[in-house]
């Protein structure tokens, strides 16, 4: 079994190099995927931040219902860092 598998790892990592090779010229859509990443994933979870705070606590059933603030903070956080990385790249 292992034999096998060294056998075919020089296949996929060509494989994987084609795949990776098929982008590296485009410096322009790698860039916009990740801008375009950040700033959707900043927003996203600025969105979550703000809904674990409105969303009522009453249930104790619900996930949230006694770590709304500790998921607010960190949800709030991560998007603020994704959206300043968005600014600055």
């Amino acid at each position: 079994m292992i034999l096998l598998l060294a056998l075919c790892e020089p296949v996929l990592a060509n494989k994987f190099e084609t795949i990776g090779g098929g982008l590296s010229g485009s410096f322009r859509l790698k860039r916009q995927f990740v801008e375009s990443a950040l700033l959707y994933g900043g927003i996203g979870f600025i969105v979550g931040s703000v809904l674990a705070i409105v969303i009522p606590h009453s249930n104790a059933a619900f996930l949230n219902y006694a770590n709304w603030k500790t998921s607010s903070i960190v949800m709030g956080v991560i998007g603020v860092l994704l959206l300043i990385a968005y600014f600055i790249y």
